[in-house]
Order: structure tokens, then sequence, then C-alpha cells
């Protein structure tokens, strides 16, 4: 370990939790919260993976912890990285006990202790001297400890569904093949050629200003309506790539037919999850009506089949005010295929 660099001290056991090998212990909470970090996830460059940091539930953590009788499980954390500078074990006196030591981050010496499971019971505990139990996983890469932090915050109250989908894009390699609709959405998300570059709430901290419009979930829940409504984009000839590329098409002719409700959301209700919902379902008629008049799929064929529609009022204060759920998604995109299409393709589609 390097001369400089201080550490702190723990008595620790070293144990094991289901096929994991562990150390457990406890500390002061300032401790821990000088030692540690929380991994939150940044939109706007995919770093990270956890949900914001909620002050007011790390306050009601703190008010509870220091009355009579309060208790909690134990922390969850992992020391990143192998055993040498940041963070390493040595045998102690006592039996069947060892000590660890962490490096205590300062400059460009970062913490090694990852908060797994305690953001916000630690959240504000940095000059409280009540001592904590803990458990800690041993060098586990970043993605082996996003998956546990998901296993254990699946059903968590208030955890982001979106948030959720993330990791599931991060930990899944074949998401196209198992999931291709939430493969569709976050791709939406990443592709720069995509009108939704960088636009869709992840669940974690956002960036300001209006350029965040629909969640990860609302989007992957529209994209599954449309595959499902599409029949054609079932068919085994198309690659998960192809149909991503379907998509993105037409939502670039989407962006382009109504620039305004595009690009000021808190206004209208397109980017909202009647409209991309509606949208997504009429894209399914289109696409439909589009491969049986051999069209290509691209921008320009949608921006032609969609400029009919271009006046339509996607205001807050316009004829979709109100509408909201699937119900009325259906509504909504019932009267622009109306709009869109005569009486014997609407007849047509319906069968």
């Amino acid at each position: 370990m390097r001369g400089t660099d201080r550490y702190k001290q723990f008595r620790i056991l070293p144990a094991r939790c289901g096929q994991l090998r562990v150390v457990l212990g406890a500390a002061p909470a300032k401790d821990l919260f000088a030692l540690s970090f929380a991994d939150v996830l940044h939109e706007e460059n995919g770093q990270g993976y956890q949900r914001p940091f909620d002050p007011r539930h790390a306050r009601e953590f703190r008010s509870y912890i220091e009355q009579a009788g309060a208790t909690t499980i134990p922390l969850t954390f992992n020391l990143r990285g192998e055993e040498g500078d940041g963070w390493r074990l040595s045998r102690g006196s006592g039996a069947g006990t060892s000590k660890l030591w962490i490096r205590v981050p300062s400059g460009n010496r970062r913490s090694v202790l990852a908060q797994v499971d305690c953001q916000h019971r630690l959240g504000m505990m940095s000059d409280c001297d009540i001592p904590l139990a803990f458990q800690c996983f041993l060098g586990l890469s970043k993605w082996e400890e996003m998956s546990i932090f998901s296993v254990i915050n699946a059903q968590a109250k208030g955890l982001s569904s979106s948030l959720l989908d993330f990791h599931t894009t991060k930990l899944v390699s074949d998401l196209e093949y198992t999931q291709v609709d939430l493969f569709i959405a976050k791709h939406l998300n990443d592709d720069r050629e995509s009108p939704w570059y960088g636009k869709v709430k992840l669940g974690g901290v956002a960036t300001q200003g209006n350029v965040r419009r629909i969640s990860l979930r609302g989007l992957q829940s529209a994209t599954k309506q449309l595959l499902q409504r599409c029949p054609v984009l079932s068919d085994p000839s198309y690659t998960p790539m192809q149909k991503y590329e379907m998509v993105r098409e037409f939502w670039r002719a989407a962006a382009a037919i109504w620039p305004k409700a595009w690009l000021t959301p808190r206004r209208y209700l397109l980017l909202k999850g009647v409209g991309v919902t509606a949208v997504s379902l009429l894209a399914a008629d289109i696409i439909t009506v589009a491969l049986s008049k051999e069209r290509t799929l691209n921008a320009e064929t949608f921006r032609e089949f969609l400029s009919p529609l271009a006046a339509i009022d996607w205001s807050n204060t316009g004829p979709f005010k109100g509408f909201g759920g699937r119900h009325g998604a259906n509504e909504v995109r019932h009267d622009l295929f109306t709009k869109l299409f005569p009486p014997r393709i609407a007849k047509l589609q319906a069968n």
C-alpha cells in the first residue's frame, strides 16, 4: 500500500453470503459515510446505476435510527478492484477474525467502497457516531454489483421501473432477441441518428430543462404495442436491427412533421405517454399499409404518410386534453387514423 495514503482499519469476520465471499463488521456511521460512495446513474453519459439521492428519505432514516431501540439490517457494500492499494485483508489476532484496511479517499484517490444497498441510510450520517453493521463483497465488478442491486431492489417502493429497465439493457447480453421492445427503446436514446437521442428518462440524475420527454419504461411499452400491432415486424426475416431502423425512421418523420411539439414537449402531448403510445399505434398502421404498397420504410416515406396530419393540435389545451392511459391513446390513434386513411383502408385495417 502507498505510504502517503491514509487507511481506516476495521475488525471483520470473513464469511460467505450465498455463493459469494463477504466480510461482516460494524463501524460508526460517519466512518462508513466518509469511506463510501453511491454510483448514481447520470443520464447524460450513462455512467452509474443507482437512483438519485433523496434527502427526505435519508433524513427520515437518521431521525429513526437515533431513537431508543432503533436498528436496521446490515448495510451492503462492495470493495471495488483487486486487493492492493485500495483495500486489503490481514489475519487478526482474535479467533476467526481479520483486519480490513480501506483507503480514505482524498484528491485523485477515489473511494473504493461502493454502496450497494445503503445509500439513503448513510446519506445524512456524516457526523453520526451510531454504529451500523455491514456486509461487504470483495472485488465484484461494477456489472456484478449492479446485478445484485437490481435483485435487492426489484420490488423496492419508489425505485424507478425505468432504472430497472436500464439495468436490464446493461446486464442482458442478447437483449435484442429476448426483449426487442426494450432493445429498440434504449437504442432510440443511444443512437445519434435518432430524434430521441439523449432525450429518454432512464431513472437516474436527469439533465436540466426540457430535453427529457418520456421514460424508458413508457417508450418500451409504446414500442411493444407497435410491434404487437404490426404482424410484419414479428416476421423472423427482419433482424432486430432492421426492426429498430424502421421504428427510428418513423420517429424521424414524426419529429419533422410536428417540430414545435417535439422541441417544446412540456407544452404539448405528443411526447407524453398518451401521445407516444397513440403515435406508435399509428406507426403500426402506416408500416402495414406502406409494405402493402411496396414502399421503402424510410423517413421520407413516413413523412409522406404523416404530412396530412401536420396541422394536428398536440397542445395541452387542444382536442386531446384530458386523454390518458391506454384507452386515451387508442382514442387519439383512432382520430388520427380516420383523418389519414379513407374508409376502405380503415375497414381493411380493422379486419
